[in-house]
């Protein structure tokens, strides 16, 4: 069985302000984003002790990356990803996201470019560009599912994959650990609600 409706708790589902650690390997960085809730699905179990429900979520987010490899680059990147979330009552959530983007390396070292003539130059701001693609798995606790607080706490481990690399795909694992706020009135959402019961 399921039903349509366009109503959810505000609360519970607004566009939310991403903000975290991100650490690539040993090498330090940040993350910031934005996600945006445009669908949730309910699901309701009817168990021998009463009914189980679990909020499928759903989000479009974009995020602005960046890490430092000491010696080797900088990488600053845009990455949109679609995002779903698993979502229960006692507040506990998983997620898992895959992701597309672009990415701008600035390599660590002074570098320098040599002409056709033999002329040697110093290059700045020195780097490759390379389209991205990213998979994601996560957990975390949402405050809004007990105290009612617009706020989540996260972990997230990802797979960064740059191309053209050499003519292959360099991958590169990162790690996150974050915090999403969703300030009242900040973009508003209206999420498609569908319930199914089983």
């Amino acid at each position: 069985m399921s039903a349509q409706s366009t109503s959810l708790n505000p609360t519970l589902l607004q566009t939310g302000i991403k903000a975290a650690y991100q650490g690539s390997l040993l090498y330090p960085g940040f993350k910031l984003g934005i996600e945006h809730p445009y669908k949730v699905i309910e699901v309701d179990k009817t168990k021998k002790w009463g009914t189980k429900t679990i909020l499928k979520e759903r989000y479009l987010t974009a995020n602005l990356g960046y890490y430092h490899h000491e010696t080797f680059h900088d990488n600053l990147y845009l990455l949109f990803e679609r995002q779903k979330r698993r979502q229960h009552l006692n507040g506990w959530f998983t997620e898992h996201a895959s992701g597309i983007g672009y990415s701008r390396t600035f390599l660590g070292g002074t570098t320098y470019a040599v002409s056709d003539q033999g002329e040697v130059s110093k290059k700045e701001l020195a780097g490759y560009n390379y389209a991205l693609v990213s998979i994601a798995l996560g957990a975390g606790y949402n405050f809004a599912m007990k105290e009612q607080q617009p706020l989540k706490i996260y972990g997230k481990a990802s797979m960064l994959g740059f191309f053209p690399h050499n003519s292959s795909i360099y991958l590169r694992p990162t790690i996150e650990i974050g915090v999403v706020y969703a300030p009242q009135n900040f973009w508003k959402a209206n999420p498609k609600l569908k319930i199914k019961q089983k």
